[in-house]
């Protein structure tokens, strides 16, 4: 797997390629003073009024983007914004509800991680993302299935830490064609312990 699918070593890619701002205090705290031309970007504490969001230009550069305490519901600010996003990260977004606007992404979006958002209840919106090849939806509202898998076809990695299947069955996970790894807690309701998911999908794949 490409190593931009897993964690992104920020000192090995050029400085003017990358862009960090705090909204809380409005600091760039990088040298790279031009979001538009940025293809990664780092937001923290971004709220969702007109004042704030007039300091966020469009961008058709942008591949990658992390918010971390934003203050969003849905994906409108950002799929209003950035169309041409590969990666998305999402962490402490703890007023997210929905996956409203998401699917404007289908085309390019292949990794999305989803990261402590209690209230986030996946939609018909999310299941529109064909290419994804990573899904992380890590203390995230109950999901009551994972049949929803099906609707990726290329998906490799699937994360649900913390976040509770409530039938309980961890089955779609072998039957799905490509996902290869998985992470998630065990509970007693589950059919699988995470140590035989693994297993058994190394043993899929060794053939």
């Amino acid at each position: 797997m490409d190593w931009t699918f897993n964690s992104i070593l920020f000192d090995e890619i050029d400085e003017n390629s990358v862009y960090q701002k705090d909204y809380r205090d409005n600091n760039i705290n990088w040298p790279n003073q031009n979001f538009e031309r940025s293809e990664y970007a780092i937001l923290w504490h971004l709220k969702t009024n007109e004042k704030t969001l007039r300091q966020v230009p469009t961008s058709d550069n942008l591949k990658f983007l992390q918010l971390n305490w934003a203050n969003i519901t849905d994906f409108k600010v950002i799929t209003d914004r950035f169309t041409k996003l590969k990666r998305l990260e999402l962490q402490c977004c703890i007023k997210l509800i929905n996956d409203d606007y998401i699917d404007l992404l289908s085309e390019s979006l292949e990794n999305l991680q989803i990261l402590k958002s209690k209230k986030f209840v996946l939609g018909g919106n999310l299941l529109k993302l064909k290419n994804l090849r990573i899904l992380c939806l890590n203390d995230c509202g109950p999901i009551p299935s994972l049949d929803f898998l099906k609707n990726f076809p290329n998906l490799e990695d699937f994360r649900f830490v913390n976040t509770e299947v409530l039938d309980g069955n961890l089955q779609p996970l072998l039957e799905h064609p490509t996902i290869k790894s998985v992470g998630f807690f065990n509970k007693k309701h589950y059919n699988f312990k995470d140590v035989e998911i693994g297993r058994l999908l190394e043993e899929k794949f060794k053939r």
